[in-house]
């Protein structure tokens, strides 16, 4: 199985690198940015101290989100240096990074901010549910998807990182979801 995994990764890591072009590379180089540990570190505050300051009903999604990104980030650094797995070598990396591969810590960080954003934006907007939704999909895919088009993860890295992403996204949703419930912080 792990044969199959290495050559479906082989195969589209090469074919990326085929259809690879200067504005692509820019481009992608900006979007990676969004998933990269100081952003969404930078993000993730600014977000906790609105939740914090700005109603004392929202301190649950604060603590909520706190631990889906903090559990994420430690997760995921601790599986890179459990699995060790290099990056891409050759021609395919466009950027040079150093760290291991597996799993990708930017999907891994992108799920698990991003996501808790688009539900805490859908329980403020219900009408506007599926169209949050969506964008929030494009937008973690296209960070995603930045990694493997810049070379510097396999698309099982980022399979990998978004279910990972996913564990501490439905963690932090419930304990937001049962702090709220019991109004534990909420006074």
């Amino acid at each position: 199985m792990l044969n199959v995994i290495s050559t479906a990764d082989l195969w589209l890591e090469n074919m990326l690198l085929g259809v690879r072009t200067p504005f692509f590379l820019h481009l992608f180089n900006w979007i990676t940015l969004l998933g990269n540990t100081i952003t969404v570190l930078a993000v993730t505050g600014i977000v906790v101290l609105f939740l914090l300051l700005y109603k004392k009903s929202y301190r649950a999604y604060a603590v909520g989100l706190a631990a889906a990104v903090i559990g994420a980030g430690i997760t995921s650094y601790m599986v890179k240096i459990i699995v060790e797995r290099a990056r891409p070598g050759g021609l395919i990396p466009s950027v040079i990074d150093t760290s291991f591969s597996f799993p990708s810590g930017h999907a891994t960080l992108a799920m698990a901010l991003y996501g808790f954003l688009t539900y805490l934006l859908c329980k403020a907007y219900p009408k506007h549910t599926a169209f949050i939704t969506a964008l929030a999909v494009l937008f973690i895919l296209a960070i995603g998807f930045s990694r493997l088009y810049l070379g510097v993860h396999f698309p099982s890295d980022i399979i990998a990182g978004y279910l990972l992403g996913v564990i501490w996204l439905l963690i932090g949703i419930k304990i937001a979801s049962r702090l709220k419930r019991n109004d534990i912080i909420a006074e």
